[in-house]
């Protein structure tokens, strides 16, 4: 019983967070419950070590307490014969290290190390690093406000609470924000408050408080809080808030002004703690004197507490958690009930400051279940979602971060209380963030919500050294300002300005900082024209190489390997055999497309068939008679099809067929292989993401092009030319960039910024275009570096008369 408890537990925190556990895999779920295991004991034994700092370190477990070094979900190891020398194994270990001192949060290193990088991108992780936490704290934690801080903690009574005063990370991950928050007050203290030094461990220890929803992220945090803490002599007591709860309260709809608790045991049984203890200043106190009580049988009285309704609500769920002890002989009630408890103190207090890496989740990449339902309710409510997409129910699109900064500002800070949010770059530029930025936090119809002033941003991608350089939009800082209730919402007045937001460059320490400039332009008369390739998903199973194509003694068919898929739940999957020739299909991808040149380095598996009028098309599905003209493909799509039947998602087509032609995507491109025309270069291309160049180029129309670009049939070969000729120019670089949302992707959004007229062959500057292209092309083919040449040169002079208005004269 007491190891699943324990394990009971630690499952219901991981899922509380989305964080489902593999429970299709046994294997998998025990060894991350045990790497869970030790970091949490490491970090607990770290925080005992800080506090022993005075005792011989050869002998550093003499004075550790087991039973606070197990609490919680951990308590599983006292019930095996070598715990004690586990733990002091850990001991010996932690007390060689110089852990005192340090200028960073030490303890994330060994997070990512023992925690799978592709668990930690599930759950949205991106660890901030330690100069980004310092700038973001220098910013926020201003002087006069610490000064405020500072008075209160030191003064403060066991009634008093810190309202308004604290400086909060609802998502503090392994610590970094808490660590700096430290450390700026610390010596914000020394230096203009130097009479309280003495008290400074306990002053801090009450401003700053953090948060997480991940059980170990929890107590790595507690150890970060208390190294920083150890640079003080520990001449006064100082307990680190850090708790573990889910800061958005994803299943309440309150401003958590009603302060009821309920805890589940692990056999579900209900408890109702009296608000009454979690409202008090000195919860903390009274939670762990009537946990006491009932788990090790001690009197409890609770002078503090002055009402005789609430003293008998006490009472009462008292005797019901000690009968929950007695029958399931676990004892993690105040581990699990702080933990409770300690969000919805927070949301009584407010925090003066707010500072935090938010999780980065898209919404379509989380997990299904219930977790996910309320974060997109929340985010409707929130007013987050643009009335577009509700028209289209596109309950999948946004961002977990935005609507985690909204809901958290919402049940935590004080009005006039400030923000620093480490973002994705979309945040800055995408359309998807735009109600966000708007600092209207609320929808027409729900009663959640705040106003908020989004004073300044950051813009990092562009140091030499990126905060976050794998993250796919980039990243930024925001700081915003929470307005009073009655101040009402003006987007005009309360969203980024392009004066607000600094993009730096260069050195991190030493930024080079320029103001962001946004592309206002007008729509192109060829937005509508333009269509997104095919899904060659998954590519093991219907894309091919051509390096994997051999010949058969039967001319009309071909021996392939497809190439394997890295990405999940495809991950492994390939696919080998003969096929005949006539359903390998010339597939375009990205990487052979360069301006005004191509190269097919890959093939669709299409399983062409005729139709009735003797046009090419797919299939209605396997069983259709005319897939017997092709046997051997139909043979090798059957074994297709059971595998993507085993490993398909929710999300994807119910057939490999019907995820071929996702959106009639395969389809639209197919009926252009239909005709006399089937082989003229009227089909433009363009790649559809891109850290630097939108490219173009034209091929046959027979050419399938997948999903990472976008595609046109221009109405002849000049026009074809013309429009290559415009993407490619130099000189619209420059505009091209600008007009993305994302860091990476142009998508549709270069032909909304740009309004790049008509090809019309009897305007002189169209014309000159067109040859310059032809000229450009044909260099491009060779080899040549085509814009070092006199064609290149023509190119852009023709392009800025054209679009004087949106070129530049340099890349």
């Amino acid at each position: 019983m007491e190891v699943r408890t324990k394990v009971a537990l630690w499952t219901r925190c991981l899922r509380g967070a989305g964080m489902v556990p593999p429970n299709d895999e046994p294997a998998g779920q025990a060894s991350l419950f045990v790497r869970h295991t030790v970091l949490v004991v490491a970090a607990r034994l770290l925080k005992a070590l800080l506090r022993e700092r005075d005792q011989p370190a050869a002998t550093p477990a003499a004075h550790l307490n087991l039973d606070e070094i197990l609490d919680g979900f951990p308590a599983w190891l006292a019930e095996t014969d070598r715990c004690e020398d586990f733990v002091n194994g850990i001991a010996t270990k932690l007390d060689e290290y110089q852990w005192r001192g340090h200028a960073k949060d030490c303890l994330k290193n060994a997070y990512h190390k023992l925690i799978d990088r592709d668990e930690r991108k599930e759950f949205g992780e991106y660890y901030t690093p330690d100069w980004l936490a310092r700038r973001v704290i220098e910013e926020t934690l201003d002087e006069p406000w610490m000064d405020e801080a500072i008075h209160a903690a030191a003064t403060m009574r066991s009634r008093d609470r810190m309202q308004g005063l604290t400086v909060l990370d609802p998502a503090c991950g392994s610590g970094t924000f808490l660590f700096h928050a430290a450390r700026r007050l610390l010596g914000h203290i020394q230096r203009r408050h130097p009479g309280r030094t003495r008290s400074a461990r306990k002053i801090v220890a009450r401003i700053v408080v953090g948060m997480d929803i991940h059980p170990v992220a929890v107590e790595m945090a507690e150890a970060t809080l208390q190294m920083a803490l150890s640079a003080i002599p520990p001449t006064s007591d100082a307990t680190p808030q850090v708790f573990l709860g889910d800061a958005m309260q994803s299943e309440r709809r309150d401003d958590l002004s009603r302060a009821t608790v309920f805890a589940e045991s692990a056999l579900g049984t209900r408890l109702t703690i009296p608000s009454a203890l979690v409202e008090h200043p000195s919860w903390g106190v009274l939670i762990r004197r009537f946990v006491d009580a009932a788990t090790q049988g001690r009197d409890a009285s609770f002078p503090e507490i002055v009402d005789k309704t609430d003293q008998a609500g006490i009472a009462e769920a008292l005797a019901d958690l000690t009968k929950v002890v007695e029958r399931e002989s676990d004892h993690v009630w105040m581990w699990h009930l702080t933990n409770i408890a300690g969000p919805i103190h927070m949301g009584l207090s407010k925090a003066g400051r707010i500072v935090a890496n938010p999780p980065w989740l898209m919404a379509n990449d989380t997990a299904d279940g219930t977790r996910k339902n309320l974060v997109a309710a929340l985010r409707d409510e929130y007013g987050l979602q643009s009335k577009a997409l509700r028209r289209r129910k596109a309950s999948t699109v946004g961002d977990l971060a935005a609507t985690f900064a909204a809901r958290t500002a919402d049940l935590y800070l004080v009005a006039g209380g400030k923000m620093g949010l480490v973002l994705p770059g979309g945040a800055l530029i995408n359309q998807n963030w735009a109600p966000w930025r708007s600092g209207c936090w609320h929808s027409d119809r729900a009663t959640l919500g705040c106003h908020t002033n989004l004073i300044r941003a950051w813009g990092m991608d562009d140091l030499d050294t990126p905060p976050f350089p794998h993250a796919p939009s980039g990243s930024c800082v925001v700081f915003a300002e929470r307005l009073s209730d009655e101040a009402g919402c003006n987007p005009t007045e309360t969203r980024l300005m392009d004066v607000d937001v600094g993009l730096w460059s260069g050195d991190q320490d030493n930024p080079s900082v320029r103001s962001k400039t946004t592309l206002v332009g007008k729509t192109s008369e060829y937005l509508s024209d333009w269509d997104r390739g095919v899904m060659a998903e998954p590519q093991g199973l219907i894309c091919v190489p051509t390096a994997n194509v051999e010949s058969t003694p039967n001319e009309k068919e071909k021996r392939i390997s497809t190439k394997p898929s890295t990405k999940r739940p495809w991950a492994g999957v390939s696919l080998d055999g003969v096929i005949e020739s006539a359903a390998l299909v010339p597939l375009l991808r990205p990487q052979g497309l360069r301006p005004f040149h191509l190269k097919i380095d890959a093939y669709l598996i299409a399983p062409l068939v005729r139709s009735s009028d003797g046009l090419l098309e797919l299939p209605n599905d396997v069983d259709d008679p005319r897939f017997g003209a092709i046997q051997r493909t139909r043979t090798l799509w059957l074994g297709a099809e059971r595998v993507y039947g085993r490993r398909r998602t929710s999300k994807a087509g119910k057939t490999l067929l019907e995820n071929l032609d996702w959106m009639g995507k395969l389809t639209k491109q197919l009926q252009l292989l239909n005709g006399s025309s089937s082989q003229r270069r009227r089909k433009v291309v363009y790649n559809k993401s891109g850290k630097l160049e939108l490219r173009a180029a034209r091929c046959a129309q027979s050419t399938i092009v997948n999903g990472s670009l976008y595609w046109m049939l221009a109405q002849s070969e000049a026009e074809a030319l013309y429009l290559c000729g415009v993407i490619n120019a130099k000189c619209l670089q420059s505009a091209w960039r600008s007009s993305k949302t994302s860091k990476l992707h142009f998508d549709k959004n270069p032909w909304r910024a740009v309004p790049v007229p008509k090809f019309d062959r009897s305007d002189a500057t169209h014309v000159r275009i067109v040859e310059a292209a032809k000229s450009a092309e044909r260099s491009a083919s060779r080899g040549v570096d085509w814009h070092t040449t006199d064609s290149g040169t023509a190119l852009d002079d023709a392009v800025r008369t054209l679009l004087p208005a949106y070129t530049s004269t340099s890349a």
